[in-house]
């Protein structure tokens, strides 16, 4: 793994309340209660801590992986004629308060990411309209991406294998990809533990330094 990539690997991360199960017919309160929870204490993440998971640095996406909007269905090649772009891979906008949490988080940086050159996005195998949701109900200044069958997760090698059925399943390892205006993968930082994501500190340092 190349140095910059490494950077992001051993930064701090944010650990909130557990990403526990829930049955289907409560995900909607779960998830309302879930975005109102008050947030915990930044928890540092060790090289130990983080895997060599998914695409190399170097490598190119699948620039003809579909995805979804809520305006509709585009591909990563697509979004990437808008320029550079850093798409941080998570769990679910319904279920998941880790996840919830680090995008609420990282709308406070769209604009200096956008100041270095990135667009930023967030991914989920969560419908468009669940997606479109969180995002008016936290006002996100950035765009969602569907991937509901994980095909674009799979394609990047990033699926967590540890869940096999139930809603998690297809879920992918938390994770952040910083891809040129080519395709090409130029950083990345993948957790092995849910819990942890890179600060937004980090993540500006990390494309400041490519």
């Amino acid at each position: 793994m190349s140095r910059t990539s490494l950077f992001l690997t051993s930064v701090a991360a944010i650990a909130l309340t557990a990403c526990s199960e829930t049955p289907p017919e409560a995900e909607s309160e779960v998830a309302e209660a879930a975005e109102s929870a008050p947030e915990m204490v930044v928890a540092p993440i060790t090289e130990i801590e983080s895997i060599d998971e998914g695409l190399a640095v170097g490598a190119r996406v699948p620039l003809t992986a579909k995805l979804l909007t809520k305006s509709g269905e585009t591909t990563l090649g697509q979004i990437l004629e808008d320029g550079p772009a850093l798409i941080v891979f998570t769990r679910s906008v319904e279920w998941c308060p880790y996840c919830q949490t680090q995008l609420k988080s990282i709308n406070a940086i769209v604009d200096d990411l956008k100041g270095l050159g990135y667009n930023l996005y967030g991914l989920s195998y969560d419908s468009p309209e669940q997606q479109d949701r969180f995002a008016k109900n936290q006002m996100l200044k950035y765009q969602m991406l569907s991937d509901q069958p994980s095909s674009v997760i799979d394609a990047f090698d990033l699926r967590d294998p540890q869940y096999t059925e139930g809603r998690a399943a297809g879920v992918p390892y938390a994770s952040v990809f910083l891809i040129d205006k080519d395709g090409k993968v130029v950083a990345k930082s993948v957790s092995g533990d849910y819990k942890k994501r890179p600060t937004n500190e980090q993540i500006l340092a990390l494309a400041k330094s490519i």
